[in-house]
C-alpha cells in the first residue's frame, strides 16, 4: 500500500515538494519517538525495576521501536524519487491500461522472495534467532526490526508501484482473491508441519543452508502473497465506502501508530504497579490501550503545529 500511493504523490507535488514533505512527515515523528517516546517506552524499567533517570539509563533506553519502519519508508521514497528523475521521459506515475495480474506474475513473485528470504538468513535468521552474521545483522538493524523479513519490504514497496501503473487494484479479478486465501491456507497446511517436524529440532528453519529453511521460506512468501490478494479483493468488495467511523480511523491511524507502544507499556506498567491479577492483564491492556490510543490521537492531532506532520 506504501509503494501504490507514492507515484502520484511524487508527480502531484514534484520531486522537491515530495521529498520536502516525507522529510517532515517521516523525520520529525523518528527524531522525537527515539528522544523522547522511547523513554515511555522504558517505563517499566525505571518504575518496576527502579532504575535511575540518568543520562546513561537515558541512552541505554533509546529505541526507535516501531518508527523502524518510517525510517525505511524514507529511504524507499527517497530512492523512487532518484529513479523518478531519471525515468522523467516515461514517467512512473502513468496509469496504464494492462491486463490484469496472471499467476505466473504471482509464482515468479513468489519464488522471488521465497529465495530471497532463505539468501538473507544465512546471514540473518529468522524470528531473531541467534546466528548468522553480526556485520550484516547489524546494518540491517539499522533500517528495520526483523532484518530477515527487509525482502519483504522491498519486493511489496516496488510490486505496490508496479500496481498503480497497471492499475491492478481494480482490474485483479474477485477469483484471485479466494485463490491467495486458498494459497495461503494449503501452503499453512502442506509446508508448515513439515517445517515444525523436521525443522524444529536446533531450530534449523530459521536459516542456513538445509532444506527445512528453504521450505519455511517458501511458506512464508506464499502466505505472505496469499493473504495479501485475499485482502485487497476482500476490501475492495466489501469494504469500500468510507463513512464517518471509517475517516476518522484512518485520519488517526498514523498518530496511534507512533504512540500505541509507548501507551501500551504505561498501561502495563500501570496494571503490575497496583497489583492486577497477571492472567487478566492481557485483556485488560487492550480495552484500556485502544480507546486511549484514539483519544489521545484525536487530542494530539488538534495541536495546531502537529496537525501538519501527522
Amino acid at each position: 500500500m506504501s509503494g501504490y500511493f507514492v507515484p502520484s504523490s511524487f508527480e502531484r507535488n514534484g520531486a522537491t515538494r515530495f521529498i520536502k514533505d516525507r522529510s517532515v512527515r517521516f523525520l520529525i515523528p523518528f527524531i522525537f519517538y527515539i528522544f523522547i517516546l522511547s523513554q515511555a517506552q522504558a517505563i517499566e524499567a525505571y518504575i518496576l525495576n527502579q532504575e535511575p533517570f540518568t543520562w546513561q539509563t537515558y541512552f541505554s533506553h533509546l529505541t526507535y521501536g516501531p518508527m523502524w519502519y518510517v525510517e525505511l519508508l524514507f529511504v524507499f521514497v527517497c530512492l523512487y524519487a532518484v529513479w523518478a528523475k531519471f525515468m522523467s521521459k516515461n514517467k512512473l506515475s502513468v496509469v496504464r491500461q494492462s491486463k490484469p495480474p496472471t499467476y505466473t506474475m504471482l509464482a515468479i513473485f513468489v519464488m522471488i522472495l521465497a529465495v530471497s528470504y532463505f539468501i538473507i538468513r544465512l546471514w540473518v535468521p529468522a524470528l531473531d534467532l541467534p546466528g548468522g552474521s553480526p556485520k550484516v545483522r547489524a546494518f540491517v538493524g539499522l533500517f528495520t526490526a526483523s532484518g530477515y523479513d527487509l525482502p519483504q519490504y522491498v519486493g511489496l514497496f516496488i510490486l505496490g508501484i508496479i500496481a498503480y501503473q497497471r492499475n491492478w487494484f481494480r482490474n485483479t479479478p474477485d477469483s484471485m482473491g479466494r485463490a491467495g486465501f486458498g494459497i495461503a491456507i494449503g501452503a499453512s497446511i502442506l509446508l508448515l508441519p513439515l517445517v515444525l517436524i523436521f525443522g524444529v529440532d536446533g531450530l534449523q528453519f530459521s536459516g542456513g543452508w538445509n532444506w527445512t529453511s528453504l521450505v519455511y521460506s517458501l511458506w512464508e512468501a506464499l502466505f505472505c502473497v496469499g493473504v495479501i490478494l485475499g485482502l485487497i479483493i476482500f476490501f475492495r468488495k466489501r469494504v469500500f465506502h468510507q463513512g464517518k467511523g471509517w475517516s476518522f480511523l484512518s485520519a488517526h491511524s498514523f498518530v496511534i501508530y507512533i504512540i500505541h507502544i509507548p501507551i501500551i507499556a504505561i498501561v502495563m506498567a500501570g496494571l503490575k504497579v497496583i497489583h492486577f491479577p497477571p492472567s487478566f492483564i492481557f485483556l485488560a491492556t487492550i480495552l484500556i490501550t485502544i480507546p486511549l490510543c484514539f483519544l489521545l490521537g484525536y487530542i494530539i492531532r488538534q495541536i495546531p503545529f502537529v496537525s501538519k506532520i501527522l
